[in-house]
């Protein structure tokens, strides 16, 4: 029977072949996960031998690598703001980018000192923006709406897992439609999303972990990447209270497209959150009194 170090050596070379960078702290990784011990327990006993079972098994983890399935969806796990919550191919895997959002979010609320703010997550996915937002805010009330009832099944798993359950509000419908239904005009104090962002041209250009396995839904918004903009700008304005926020998440180049669309309307861009590579990532609008 192979050992651990034999197992790893193998695996990272399988993956090295098919283009897999980091290829063997991706192979440590995976094989944690299948035998459920930590990095350290790697470490030292890397002479200790894997049955034939565990060992099949772990091959095909590395296959299933090789042939470029995203590491979160073979683990099932992401972490996001020190969180860990559970992924599937049925939602968007958390990024890092994503935290500048929710830093925005807490920041607004933080500074108003609101008793029981209504935060709205459209298109919750896994459910990290909501379930973060309602851990780091606990005064507060969460929305969290998505198309999908799979994406919505995950996000009341993480959130039940991450004990926030019971500060989140989940409904199924697309975009905003689910607050029509509950009676949300004119209720919402910040309105939060990460929207479908990719352009078509931007298709080819993607990794193939995201274009050939994270869902498209979550991922392609238009022919120009901005449809989901233009929706949640329109629709927004009558469920956002007067002074309330619309804080996005966007793509690069994207600034100035969206930013026009708010000319001569009521949404007056209040902040532009670069990320680390100074690259514009997260724009915060406030609904004026204006008409």
């Amino acid at each position: 029977m192979p050992t651990i170090s034999q197992s790893i050596a193998e695996g990272a070379a399988r993956l090295r072949t098919s283009g897999i960078d980091h290829e063997r702290r991706t192979a440590g990784l995976l094989l944690c996960h299948l035998l459920g011990i930590n990095r350290t327990h790697l470490l030292t006993r890397s002479d200790e031998q894997i049955d034939e079972a565990h060992y099949r098994e772990y091959l095909l983890l590395i296959e299933r690598r090789a042939a470029g399935e995203p590491v979160q969806y073979l683990t099932g796990h992401q972490e996001f703001y020190g969180l860990d919550f559970l992924v599937t191919p049925d939602v968007l895997i958390p990024r890092p980018e994503t935290e500048f959002l929710i830093e925005q979010v807490i920041r607004l609320l933080r500074g108003q000192k609101q008793d029981s703010p209504l935060i709205v997550d459209i298109g919750t996915g896994s459910g990290c923006i909501a379930v973060t937002l309602a851990r780091e805010l606990p005064g507060s009330r969460v929305i969290a709406t998505d198309s999908s009832a799979a994406a919505l099944d995950i996000a009341r798993k993480n959130a039940a897992r991450l004990e926030a359950i019971n500060r989140i509000q989940f409904l199924e419908g697309d975009l905003m439609s689910p607050l029509a239904q509950g009676g949300f005009e004119g209720a919402v104090d910040i309105l939060a999303s990460n929207p479908p962002y990719v352009d078509q041209d931007g298709r080819e250009g993607l990794q193939r972990e995201v274009r050939d396995w994270e869902p498209h839904t979550a991922l392609f918004g238009g022919i120009d990447g901005l449809d989901f903009y233009r929706r949640l700008l329109d629709e927004g304005t009558k469920y956002v209270k007067k002074g309330g926020y619309l804080v996005v998440e966007i793509g690069y180049g994207q600034l100035d497209p969206i930013t026009n669309m708010t000319k001569g309307s009521r949404w007056e861009l209040v902040e532009v959150s670069t990320d680390l590579q100074d690259i514009p990532r997260v724009l915060t609008f406030r609904l004026s009194d204006k008409l």
